[in-house]
């Protein structure tokens, strides 16, 4: 392998924080599914929620930076596929 191919494959700081802002926006879609099933009336919003919540946002937008595209492309898949409204 010579160092030009092992310069290609290497990501710059500007993707790395591109990929770790859709990784952030994939764990906030995520978090947001349970919500569509309840009631804003019936939910009690407690700390302990909002910290695993928070937690999960973090921990997809830094899958997001380790793995890439393997962990972004599906995501990116499912909303290609979704048809527009209107």
């Amino acid at each position: 392998m010579t160092s030009e191919e092992n310069n290609a494959k290497r990501r710059t700081l500007t993707d790395l924080f591109q990929q770790f802002l859709l990784g952030i926006a994939s764990g906030i879609l995520l978090t947001l599914i349970p919500l569509t099933y309840l009631s804003f009336s019936a939910l009690e919003i407690q700390p302990l929620y909002i910290a695993l919540m928070a937690g999960l946002i973090l921990l997809c937008g830094i899958l997001a930076v380790l793995l890439g595209n393997k962990f972004l492309q599906p995501l990116l898949t499912f909303l290609k596929s979704i048809s527009p409204i209107g």
